[in-house]
């Protein structure tokens, strides 16, 4: 039920509220205007002018929106609640630099499959980077699809783009002995205890950076079966500051650790609850974006988060200082499964304890290393043919 109304600001001139009835999502849409009647009586003939105007002029706003102004609302209404803020925030960043500057004032209506391929092509001819212009096609194909279902356009022509083709890049991991290698430096007690800790959980867990810092000593440590309970990650955006959230892929899982490995937590977390002692009421905790209270294994002596970037840049310290081969921190998580996968573990088990929650996600971040066992395989039965002749 439309609620229009109208009211004297002053003698001869009214404000008016056209009730225009509901977006999509169930949010009431309104539009004011400030016009000067005579009295009550042209004041009631002007709310129902101005209904009929501006139902008309909102359809044809709907049916005629620019580009810029479908991102604006993207941004507002769809992303904030289908994307993890760090993917928002990537995305956006993609459109203002990239996409928008070629589609700003393009009628989204009149935009076809061809414009967007010719797009991406135009890209791929200036040597843009091949992940760049895959992630270009994927906020396309998130603004169209927002555009279909908030009915802006009546078909989404994105589902006719193909896919860009992407070449998997071949990832700088540590090999058996460079892990020997990392493990003696580790111990000759160089590095503190917290980074020490933090590269070991990523190194042998394979976990990711966020989840290394999620962890709660108090709720997701088990002594007595050797494992964590992988629940959360820490996250830093420039829209929400830092956020303790769920994990990538909004899964929990658990992960086993050697009986070494789990004796070093349980000497850090007792040495990190003396600590806490020393301080008591300064000692704050943290609150996840549920509200619950989370005590970080891995966080400032009053309980709030490490910046996600700080451990990239010890790990870099680390990585100079000693000459390593310069990997990433978390390619130490795809150190961790290739290390696993070359010593014939079970790639379903290597998902499972990498939380990816698609298996060709595995395959094919480690197609390199199975193409290695596939070959040394070849040669399994060669010792028995060659004791036969």
């Amino acid at each position: 039920m439309k609620m229009s109304h109208y009211r004297e600001k002053k003698p001869g001139v009214y404000e008016f509220c056209i009730d225009l009835g509901y977006d999509s999502l169930g949010k009431r849409i309104r539009k004011y205007r400030t016009l000067p009647c005579k009295g009550e009586r042209e004041a009631k003939k002007m709310v129902a002018r101005l209904e009929v105007e501006m139902t008309d002029q909102n359809h044809i706003d709907s049916d005629n929106i620019k580009f810029d102004t479908l991102y604006e609302n993207w941004k507002k209404e769809y992303a904030p609640s289908t994307l993890d803020p760090l993917t928002q925030e990537g995305y956006e960043y993609v459109f203002e630099a990239h996409i928008l500057p070629h589609f700003k004032k393009a009628t989204v209506k009149d935009i076809k499959a061809r414009d967007i391929i010719r797009f991406l092509d135009a890209g791929i001819k200036r040597g843009d980077g091949q992940y760049g212009i895959e992630r270009r096609h994927r906020c396309i194909r998130s603004i169209f699809k927002y555009a279909a279902q908030y009915d802006y356009i009546s078909k989404d022509v994105s589902l006719e783009v193909p896919k860009p083709k992407i070449r998997a890049r071949k990832k700088e991991v540590y090999d058996s002995d460079e892990i020997v290698h990392i493990f003696d430096l580790l111990e000759r007690k160089e590095v503190n205890q917290r980074q020490k800790l933090m590269i070991t959980l990523a190194l042998t867990g394979g976990l990711r950076r966020g989840e290394v810092m999620g962890i709660d000593m108090d709720e997701d440590i088990d002594f007595e079966n050797n494992c964590i309970y992988i629940k959360r990650s820490v996250q830093y955006t420039k829209m929400h500051g830092l956020r303790v959230k769920s994990t990538k892929t909004d899964e929990e899982r658990t992960v086993t650790f050697d009986e070494i490995t789990m004796k070093e937590i349980y000497e850090y977390r007792r040495e990190r609850k003396k600590e806490i002692m020393k301080i008591r009421d300064e000692y704050k905790g943290y609150k996840d974006v549920y509200g619950n209270t989370v005590n970080l294994l891995f966080a400032h002596i009053d309980g709030t988060p490490y910046a996600p970037h700080t451990v990239s840049q010890f790990w870099r310290r680390i990585v100079n200082r000693y000459e390593l081969k310069k990997i990433s921190f978390h390619d130490l998580r795809h150190s961790s499964a290739t290390y696993l996968l070359s010593k014939g573990y079970n790639m379903k088990a290597i998902q499972e304890r990498l939380g990816h929650k698609d298996y060709k996600t595995t395959m094919n971040l480690y197609a390199h290393v199975t193409k290695k066992m596939e070959t040394e395989t070849g040669n399994a039965f060669l010792e028995v043919r060659a004791r036969k002749n």
